[in-house]
This record gives structure tokens, sequence and C-alpha cells, in this order.
């Protein structure tokens, strides 16, 4: 044990603090509580708080003190060979003239010297038993638990609890009942001396003692024969139900005071001891059976009667006799042990004498032969009677004989199987039969596989050295149904509407009944009927007699003149032009009629695939026969094709007059007829039907024709014609000219088509026009230049003229034209309300203008849209005035 030394935190606290006044302190002791095995040794600690460094301490106890150390606030003193079992020292210290002490408690214990289990070795289960732990020099008792383990489990506990100080020797007693699962088991006693938190724990464990548990309920039960017959030997059995273990039991067997040699058996629970015992001498013996289970001993005797019983005898005065001879039977027997034999003659369950010696006498008849007779002999053994038997035959001579049970008149065989001729004939010594058909010697009783051959008269002879006896056997050979060609033909040929009857007889003995059917449904065939094709097919014709049946197809043919309808010959056909078609046509008809169909004589190649074209339009006459008729039918095929547009029914270019009533020239040839939609390009606007052309109709146009077979499309550019009209004159660089300056009037047209151009103007060499006519220029305008310019515009459609007059001016001319002009300008603006000006729309260039709706409008009116009726158009002039 270590010597603790005192706290480092006191050291501190002793140097830091100054003076001699110490103040209060405090003692400690370690280990407080102390577990010392007896006569073992301790170390105790004692420390102080006191700041005095001068200090010391000491230990104030009885018990013997060994080394010590010391040191400033603590000691250590080794406390030797103790063995007060409880003891209290005290540690204490002198500060400042103050003593403290601390007390530190010790306790002693002692490891038991021994534990000792007291158990009988052998148990009877169902017993309870004392168990008894002996525990030598233990303590202290209060901590010490003694436990008994069974095969490694805790059966009992018992903790002792005793407060007494010292060691002592314990005795724990514990009650066990033996039980089955206790054998083979080891039980052993466990002790704990629990010195915890301040000591160890300590463990001990007595020799185990493995123990045997035995079960033996009842006696042993012996099997014997109550009654033996001297000189034979018997089995002898002894057994005991419901032991444990069944394999350490001992049995043994005796004859009176002979031991026997057994076999012993062991199965779950139960022994089994047999036994064959050899009885020699009549008499009672006795039987002994002896069980041993451990300690426990159970027997069992029984008693055997010997007896000695030789059979009885049974004499006849003629085993042999001659039918109508006396015979006379003796039953006797001979001696016993015990005596007292009783004697019985009897024939099956009938006695027909009894006593001592019982005798019988009988005349013998031919139905005595084979007559069993028994003597019986009844002797009384043990309480019980052993019966012992002799039997005899009696053997009858007599003449042979066929009667009719062994030897019938009549046999009914079936073919196929095995059978004997049978003919046995009654007589004693017993007759050689022979049999004969047709002369020729047949086998009795060999097995021979039946034929309808073997059907006849057989005559058979019975003989012994008595005499012959003769018989006639008729054989009749019976067999199953057979349906051949002869009797059911397996093909019919009918023709509908005549009468036929279904004809199928079995050749079968006996004879058959046949029932045909079709389809499952049964089918009349005792009698005509009138024939339809519904009777065609094949017939489940079966015969059945009493050794089975047998079934044959029967196929029936009905022939019919030929017939075409819709569905095996359609009279409308429709194919696409392109396609691979091919004509079929079919007839129904027994036999399959021949099929021709011509166009115009020409014969068409039927289920031929042809590139269809648009001249195949046209109706076959299809013909169809067979040797029962003809019949003919019309077959019309139509070719379609989709939609095909060209120039003749779709022109590509297409002139309108504006304000006739027209449609869109455009057909499509195509089968079924194309629907035809023609759309303006980039308006996506549709014309259909007639209406009044307008020049907003002019553009290209995508026409698409449409059938179930496809579509076609054409591009038609569609031109608006309509009569010319000038827009305006326009002067450059101004209306205004002066002398010597150069000009150009600019005539502004419309019309469709173009309209060609055409002047009216003061001739003077100055004069320039472009190249289409529509602009004159002059070049160093003069005087001669002045004066009215007249425009005319015209096409295949009419003519528009337009005038302006030019004044070419000089220079003060100029000044007080400018003047003029103003003047004009604001008069028109007063009086008018502003210039009228010409309308340039491509919507209204023809008809009549209301110059007052112009007023406020860079557009004019127009009044009527349609042209007179003289086809005449005027233009509207507006000048500068």
């Amino acid at each position: 044990m270590r010597l603790r030394a005192p706290p480092p935190l006191l050291l501190l606290l002793a140097l830091a603090v100054p003076g001699p006044a110490w103040g209060a302190f405090e003692v400690d002791v370690w280990p407080v509580e102390a577990v010392v095995p007896f006569g073992g040794t301790l170390r105790l600690n004692c420390s102080t708080t006191c700041l005095d460094p001068s200090t010391r301490g000491s230990l104030e106890t009885s018990l013997t003190k060994g080394q010590s150390k010391n040191g400033t606030g603590w000691v250590a003193i080794e406390l030797v060979g103790v063995t007060e079992w409880e003891s209290s020292p005290l540690c204490y210290f002198n500060c400042g003239g103050t003593k403290k002490t601390t007390a530190a408690r010790i306790s002693l214990y002692r490891v038991p010297e021994q534990v000792i289990l007291e158990l009988p070795p052998v148990l009877e289960e169902g017993k309870t038993y004392p168990v008894t732990c002996w525990v030598s020099n233990v303590a202290p008792m209060r901590n010490l638990t003694v436990t008994l383990h069974l095969g490694g489990k805790v059966l009992h506990t018992n903790i002792q609890g005793d407060p007494r100080v010292g060691a002592t020797n314990i005795t724990a007693t514990f009650n066990m009942t033996a039980q089955h699962g206790y054998h083979g088991q080891d039980v052993a006693c466990h002790t704990e001396l629990d010195l915890r938190p301040h000591g160890p724990l300590l463990k001990n464990t007595s020799a185990p003692i493995n123990l045997s548990v035995y079960t033996f309920p009842a006696a042993p039960q012996l099997r014997a024969p109550h009654r033996v017959e001297a000189d034979t030997e018997a089995n002898v059995s002894c057994w005991a139900s419901g032991v444990f273990p069944a394999v350490v039991a001992q049995v043994s067997l005796r004859l009176g005071n002979q031991s026997l040699e057994v076999s012993i058996a062991t199965s779950g629970d139960m022994v089994t001891a047999q036994a064959t015992v050899q009885f020699l001498e009549p008499g009672k013996q006795e039987l002994h059976c002896t069980v041993s289970m451990g300690p426990v001993t159970r027997a069992t005797e029984g008693r055997v009667d010997v007896y000695r019983f030789p059979a009885p005898i049974l004499e006849l005065s003629d085993p042999e006799p001659l039918v109508g001879t006396n015979v006379t039977l003796t039953c006797r027997s001979p001696a016993t042990n015990p005596p007292g034999v009783w004697l019985q003659l009897h024939e099956a369950e009938q006695i027909l004498a009894s006593g001592s010696q019982p005798q019988l006498q009988l005349m013998v008849h031919k139905g005595d032969h084979g007559r069993q007779f028994m003597c019986d002999a009844n002797l009384t053994v043990g309480g019980g009677t052993v019966v012992k038997r002799t039997s005899a035959q009696l053997t009858v001579h007599s003449p042979p004989e066929l009667p009719e049970a062994s030897c019938p008149s009549t046999l009914t065989w079936v073919e196929g199987t095995q059978r004997a001729l049978h003919c046995v004939a009654t007589g004693v010594p017993a007759p050689a039969v022979a049999c004969s058909k047709d002369g020729m010697e047949q086998q009795v009783g060999t097995e021979l596989q039946v034929t309808r051959d073997h059907a006849g008269t057989y005559v058979c002879h019975a003989t012994n050295a008595l005499g012959t006896q003769n018989h006639n056997i008729m054989v009749h050979v019976e067999y199953p149904p057979q349906l051949d060609d002869a009797g059911c033909p397996p093909q019919r040929t009918w023709l509908e509407g005549q009468q036929q009857q279904l004809v199928c007889v079995a050749d079968a003995n006996p004879k058959a009944n046949v029932v045909c059917s079709l389809d499952g449904q049964p089918y009349d065939i005792t009698q005509k009927q009138g024939t339809t094709r519904g009777q065609a097919g094949i017939y489940q014709c079966r015969a059945t007699n009493t050794h089975g049946s047998t079934a044959r197809n029967v196929t029936v043919r009905v022939e019919y003149g030929p017939e075409m309808d819709d569905t095996s010959c359609p009279q409308n056909w429709t194919w696409v032009e392109g396609l691979e078609e091919a004509l079929t046509c079919k007839a129904q008809g027994n036999p399959t009629p021949s099929i021709t169909c011509s166009w115009n004589g020409q014969h068409q190649a039927l289920e031929v695939p042809q590139l269809v074209t648009r001249e195949q339009n046209r109706t076959y006459m299809c013909i169809a026969a067979n040797h029962h008729g003809n019949v003919t039918r019309a077959v019309s095929v139509r070719v379609e094709y989709k939609p095909h547009m060209d120039e003749l029914s779709c022109p590509s270019h297409q002139t309108w007059l504006e304000g006739t009533e027209l449609a869109l020239a455009c057909k499509a040839d195509g089968q079924p007829p194309a629907w035809v939609q023609c759309t303006q390009d980039g308006t996506m606007r549709t014309l259909t039907g007639y209406h009044n052309a307008s020049r907003n109709d002019s553009g290209l146009y995508s026409c698409m024709a449409t059938n179930s077979h496809g579509s076609a499309q054409r591009a038609v550019t569609v031109q608006v014609d309509y009569s010319p009209v000038v827009l305006a004159l326009d002067v450059q660089p101004s209306p205004t000219v002066l002398q010597g300056s150069d000009f150009s009037i600019h005539c502004s047209a419309e019309g469709s088509p173009v309209p060609t151009y055409s002047w009216v103007l003061p001739m003077a060499p100055n004069l320039n026009y472009s190249a289409d006519n529509s602009t004159v220029m002059i070049l160093g305008a003069g005087a001669h230049n002045s004066g009215s310019y007249v425009c005319a515009v015209a096409n295949s459609y009419g003519s528009h003229i337009r005038n302006i007059t030019i004044q070419v001016a000089r220079g003060w001319q100029y000044d007080l034209t400018v003047v003029a002009i103003v003047v004009v300008v604001v008069l028109a603006l007063v009086g008018t309300g502003g210039f009228i000006y010409y309308l340039k729309t491509t919507a209204c260039k023809k008809g009549e203008y209301n110059v007052r709706d112009a007023e406020n409008s860079s557009e004019a009116t127009c009044l009527h849209r349609e042209p007179p009726a003289d086809g005449e158009v005027y233009g509207i002039q507006l000048t500068q005035t």
C-alpha cells in the first residue's frame, strides 16, 4: 500500500500565509473504510489542513503498528497482523494548541477454507431430497451468498445476512425434487463473499456431483401361454413401461429354478426381455420375471400348464367303396395327460356321433364322393379346452356322366379372347373326355384365341372303367362391330333435291346399333330424305354392341348447279389507274364450276394482276358452268384516277375585262370528279363561282384539284384589262415657263393593256419626245411654244384625253403672271374653298365624278361604277383659269 502525501494545496497555503495565528483546520484519513484479510497489513494516511509547518500527527489504535513516514501536514502508518474483526483507529493533529481527530473503520474477512456438497447420487423421480452445502471458516457471514447450481443454472440461492462477527462454519440446506431432466446433470455449491465497494468479490465452488435420476412407476408385466404341449417350445416375454433411463434396467427370467437366456431391448421408456422356453414334462410350472432400476427391484410371476395330447384316429372300413355299398367310420383317441378326452365325429358343422369312441355306418351314394369327415378330440387343461382334429375323405367309384353344369350344351365366346373348351365329366375313377368338330379332334381344357371359325357343334365323349357318356356342345362366337366398305361405304355423292338415305350396316354379333351424326347433330339413317347442301360433310357413324364399338367417317358430297352472287362474283368493281388489279369471279357449285369472262368476244384472265388503265372501263360477261348447268353474270369495272389539269382544261394565262361577270376557268379531269379551288398568291384569297371582275383579281393563282386518289396543282395568271385614263399632266420644273427656259410635260396614264400616247400641241422645232411618247420636252421655250397641250391615251378598250395650257412669258409678264396666279389662288380659296384635284385611284378610274365632293379630299367619288351603255368613258379636266 502506498503512503499518501499531503495535498499540494496545503503546502502552497503554508508558504503563502505568514504569522503564528493558524486559524481553523481539518484532519483527514485515507482510507476511511478498509476491508483486510484476517492477519493482513494496512497503511493509513493521516493529513491536516493546519498551516503550521511544524505540526505533527499520529495514530491512536490498539492494533500493531509497523513502519511510518511523515511530512509537512501528513503522516503514513502501517498496521500489521490485524486480527481484530472490527476496529476504528484515530488519526490526530495538534495545531496551535488545538487537537483534532478523525476515525477510520477496519473490517476483516476470511475466505472459505472448503465448500462441500452432500447429496445422494441416485434419485428417484418425483421424490424430494435434502441438499447440504458445507462452508467452513468464513467471515463475515453477512456478506456471504450460497447458491446451488444444476447444469450451469442457479437452482436455489441462500443469502446468510448473519450480523455476527468472526469466522464460523456455515451449513446451507436446500430441498430438491428429482426431475426427469436432472439426469446426467452436474450439481455444485457456489459461494460468493461480496466485500464491495471497499473490498473484493471472492468466489468458491464445491466439487460437482453427477446426478442419476430414475423412474420405475409399476411392476413388470409377464406374457406367456397358459397352456403348452409337452416337448414343444414357446416364447415368453417380460416388460416394464414408464421406466427411465430404460437402458440401465436389469431384467431376468426363470422357469422354476432354471435361469433363462434372455434378449433385452429398449424403446423409449420401455424395456423388454424375451426368451424361448422348451417344456419337456407335463404338469404345472412357474415363471418368474425380475426388473431392477437403481436401488429398486420389482418382480412378477406366472404359471404354465404343460400337457401331453396325441392326435385322435379316424378309421374307414373301406376308403374307396362302390356306389351303393356300406361303410363304417370309427373315431378313437390314444392315452392323454391329463386324462378325460371327449371325442366327436362330424361333417363340417354337423355332429354325426360323440362319446369316448363314436362310430357311424352309411350306404354310399354318388353324391358322397369327396365327403370330408372329421374326428375332434377335446381335452380340458388349465381352465381351457384344447382341440385336436383328424380328417378323412370318402372316395366313391361311379360310371361317367356329363352334367350340364360342367359340360354345358351351349357356349358363347367372344372373338379375340382366350377361351378353352370345357367339358368335365363326373365319375370315379375320373373319366377321360375327348371332343371333335366336323370330324376333327379338338383340344379340351386348352386355352386358345377365339376366332369366328370356332363357332359350331362339338361332340364330346367321357369314358372310364365303368362306361362311356356322349354329349353335344354348341359354340357361338360373338364379336364387336365392324364397318367395312360393303356395309358402310366411306364416300357418297348425292344430287341436291333428290331423295337419299344414308345406309350404314355393321357386321357384328350380336347385331350392332348404328348411329350417325353430322357436326355433332344426330342424323336419321332409317329413311330417305330430300337432299340439301347442308347434308354435305363428314358423318361420324358408330356401331355398338355389347362387345364394343367402332366408328367410321362417311363423306357425303352434295352436287348442285353453278351459282354466282355479289360475294363470290361482285357485279361492280372499282379500280385505280396505275395500280395492279385482278378481276376475280368465283361461283358456287359442286363439282366446282368453270368460269370464263369476256368483253367484245375477248377473254379476260381471272385473278391475274394487271396494270390498270382508263381503257379498262368496261362490262364483262362471266359464265360459270358444270355438268349440272350454267349461269351468266354481268361484271362492270370502273377505273378511277387522280385529277389532271392541262392548258385546255385550265389555261395558265387568262385575261378578264373589268366589270364583266365571269369565273376562273379551271377544270380537272379525274374519277371520281375532282374539286378545284384556286387561291391568289400573297393574299390567300379564294375565287369561287361567278363575280364582277375587278383589277384586284389580277395576279398569280394556285389552283388545286383534289379527289380521293390524289391531287394536281396548276399555276394560273389572271390579267384584268380596263380602258385607259389620263391621270395627270405634270409640267417641270414649273407650270410658269419663262422665255428661253427648258420645260417638259409628262402625261401620266393607266390602262390594261398599257395604253399608247399621242399629243396635240403647238408645233415648234424645239420639241422632243420620250421613248414611249408619254413626255414632251421643250428646249429654249419661246412664244411659239405657248398654247394648249393635249395628251391622248388609247388601248383596245377605249381612249382618253387631257389638256393643259402653257403660256411662255417674258420678264414683266412673269411678274404679272405671278401676281395673277396669287390673285387667282386667293379667289379660288375664297370662292370655291380650294382647288379641285383629279382623283387618282386604282379602284375608280371610269364614270362620272362629283366635283363638289372633291373639295376636301384628294380623291374623287365614283358615282357610277359600271360603264355607260354606249361604252364611252369621259374624263374630268381640271384646269387653271
